[in-house]
This record gives C-alpha cells, sequence and structure tokens, in this order.
C-alpha cells in the first residue's frame, strides 16, 4: 500500500448487471413506468441541450464577425472582444448546470 488515507464508504456501492445479482429495476436503461428515467433517457435529455449550446455558439461565431464589420472605433472592438469572452463563459456555466439538472 502507498500510505495512502483511506475512505469510509456508508453504502455498499450496487452491483452491475453480469456480474453477480443484477440491478433494481430502477437503475435499467429506461426505468420503470412511471419511475426516474434512465440512463439513456438521460443522455438523450443532455445531447438536446448540448445542441442547444452549440446553436448557441455557431451563433455567436457568425454573428460577431458581422456586428464587427458594421461597428467602427476601436472601443467599439474592445468591448465587443470583451463581450465575447463573458458569452463563452456565461455558456459553458450555463451548459454544465443544465446538464447536471438533468442528471438529478
Amino acid at each position: 500500500m502507498t500510505g495512502g488515507r483511506r475512505v469510509v464508504v456508508s453504502r455498499r456501492p450496487p452491483v452491475l448487471a453480469g456480474r453477480g445479482t443484477p440491478c433494481p429495476p430502477g437503475d435499467l436503461p429506461g426505468g420503470p413506468p412511471g419511475g426516474p428515467p434512465g440512463v439513456p433517457a438521460i443522455v438523450g435529455l443532455q445531447l438536446r441541450q448540448a445542441l442547444r449550446t452549440v446553436g448557441a455558439v455557431a451563433g455567436l461565431l457568425v454573428g460577431v464577425p458581422v456586428l464587427a464589420a458594421r461597428v467602427p472605433g476601436l472601443w467599439a472592438w474592445v468591448a465587443l472582444s470583451v463581450a465575447v469572452q463573458c458569452a463563452w463563459v456565461g455558456l459553458s456555466l450555463l451548459q454544465l448546470r443544465r446538464a447536471e439538472r438533468l442528471e438529478r
């Protein structure tokens, strides 16, 4: 042993299907009818959300050069550059929060 710190596990981790006992019905892909969604459903929801974010990024990538071509002046370019960076950070945080919310 490398002398690492021991971690206390509060409950036993679930057994994977095909290795011992089968998974409970709530853990099966698709989930039970009326129950929580399974992994494929969550992945589908996250994929749709990611595609919306990609659409917003594409809109920024196309819209910013068009807007920059029409805006004269150095300070407008500086403001536009700062605004684009803030938009990237905002989109990334929004994507992260929505993906985590869909997993709950």
